[in-house]
Formats: C-alpha cells, structure tokens, sequence
C-alpha cells in the first residue's frame, strides 16, 4: 500500500501538526490485533531497514498489524523511503517537538487493541514488540516494556550511553520509587485500554515521555508491567543523546515530580470508570468496549 501523509485536521486554536495531549485516537478496530507507532527525526537511511524487518516479523507471527510512522519535523526526506511498504501510515509534523509529540500524534491514528512503538534508529530489533506482545497476551498485562536491565539483555551501546542510562535509571529510581528499573528503552508494547485512561493527563513531549507515563500509570493505580529482555545493538542512525538533550530531560523530570507532588494531574477521575469496570467485568476490556465506555 502507498504510504498515506496524514495530518490531521487544524482547529483555531491549535495548528494540526502540534502536539495536543487532550486528544484522545481514532475509533477501535477489532480487525487490528497491534498499532506500532514508530516516530522518526532524520533518522537517514536507517528508517526504511526498522520498518521492513517490522513488517517481516509482524507477517511471519500473523499479527494483524497497522504501523504509524511519525515524522517529527524531519528535513532528510527519510518519511519518503517508506513508499509502497504494506500497512504503513506517515503522519508528518512539519515542526520538530520531541519523541512524546511524535508518539501522541501516532497514537491519535492507532485504531489497535493493542499500541506498541519502537525507536527508529535501527539498535533494537522490531521482532521484541511481537514478542513483547504475546508475553502480554498471555498475562493479561497491562503492557511489556523493554529493561536493559534484565539479567537477559545484551547491550552494544558506548559506554558513554550506558554512563547516561544508569545516571538517570538512579535518579528516577530516587524520585519516583516505581519498581522498575529501565523506563527509558523504546521498545513497549501497550493495552489500549490503558493508554486511554493515561494519555490525557500526559504533558511531556520529549524524552521524558516514557517516564511520565509510568508514573502517570502508578498514581492513577496502573501497576501490572512487565519487564522483558531487549538486545540493543550500534545505533545505525546518530545519536540523540546530546548534553541539551540530557540536561533538558533532567529538568523535564524535575518538572515531572512536581507535577505528581503539587497537583493532582496524574489522578484523572477516569479511574473511577476503571475501577466500576474491573469490579463488573473481571476480564480486560476489548479496545472497541473501552471506546464505548469511555464515550458514555
């Protein structure tokens, strides 16, 4: 199928390209078993080889798959090496605003009971979301995420990589107590019903995305997350981590332990919906059952 540019449509408040976290996505489809969102900014010629081995996992497991890539205001034309690449979306954003923005607009489009998004970099292999996916098929968790940590991982990043890693795993691990040890690695796999209930209370639209919504997760009483095993290889791509990049992350986590301490951004009174729910119906929701609730 030949790659589609979405952009979706602007109101007079916001332009259409910029990140708007009070939107919810596109209506369920039961026929989608998993959306990945795979968000990009100049990622050159590593993006086309991420999304082909994608889809070669996704088909050879028979997951009935869409994938959304997001272009964060790339200027390398990358989004169009994707052409002709079977059940690939592109949304483009014409303005660079951070990963979080990317995967929020990503997410808008997703249509999967299942959301998984993975980095476009080429240093982890697609095949984790499908494994990640069946782990939380099986468990009925909540989503599976990738730990670095875990005794099974393997890492082929520079040291300088692993320096910043451990630094801030410490660091989240001193604010926030979340019980997990890598929060960071872009590679999950997510229930839909669980990113509805958190992806409105969600401010961040850079690196610090993935922590906000574990700790969005934690105070709105979202716990059943898995850590698996991820091989993380060379980058393909260069390196986002930069010291701007570092130091801003830094301040957003700061910024993200005020937020959770001095307003109640993170309690949304949609849990009350969820926990009436879980005490009716024992089982997870299917997408299009959430959606309906939800509307309601």
């Amino acid at each position: 199928m030949t790659v589609t540019q979405l952009i979706a449509p602007a109101t007079a408040a916001r332009p259409a390209h910029l990140f708007d976290a009070s939107r919810l996505w596109a209506a369920a489809d039961a026929s989608v078993e998993l959306t990945v969102v795979v968000p990009f900014f100049n990622p050159g010629a590593a993006l086309r080889p991420t999304v082909e081995r994608l889809i070669a996992c996704l088909q050879a497991e028979l997951v009935a798959y869409e994938i959304i890539a997001v272009s964060d205001g790339s200027t390398d034309g990358s989004e169009a090496t994707l052409e002709g690449l079977p059940g690939v979306k592109v949304v483009v954003s014409p303005v660079n605003q951070g990963k979080g923005a990317a995967l929020h607009l990503g997410f808008a489009a997703a249509r999967g009971s299942w959301i998984g998004f993975v980095d476009s970099d080429g240093d982890i292999d697609p095949e984790h979301l499908v494994e990640y996916l069946r782990t939380a098929q099986r468990g009925g968790h909540a989503g599976v995420y990738a730990d670095k940590r875990h005794e099974a991982s393997a890492s082929g990043s520079s040291k300088f990589r692993k320096f910043v890693s451990m630094f801030y795993s410490t660091l989240v691990t001193m604010l926030f107590v979340l019980g997990m040890r890598d929060t960071q690695t872009g590679c999950k796999v997510l229930r839909r019903d669980v990113l509805a209930l958190l992806l409105p209370r969600m401010r961040e639209r850079r690196f610090a995305f993935d922590l906000e919504f574990f700790v969005a997760a934690k105070a709105a009483g979202v716990r059943d997350f898995v850590g698996a095993p991820v091989r993380l290889e060379e980058r393909v791509a260069g390196s986002t981590v930069t010291s701007k990049a570092i130091l801003r992350t830094v301040r957003d986590t700061l910024v993200i332990f005020a937020r959770l301490h001095l307003t109640s951004q993170y309690r949304p009174a949609v849990t009350r919906l969820m926990a009436e729910l879980a005490q009716t119906r024992p089982a997870p929701l299917t997408a299009v059952e959430w959606d309906d609730a939800l509307a309601a």
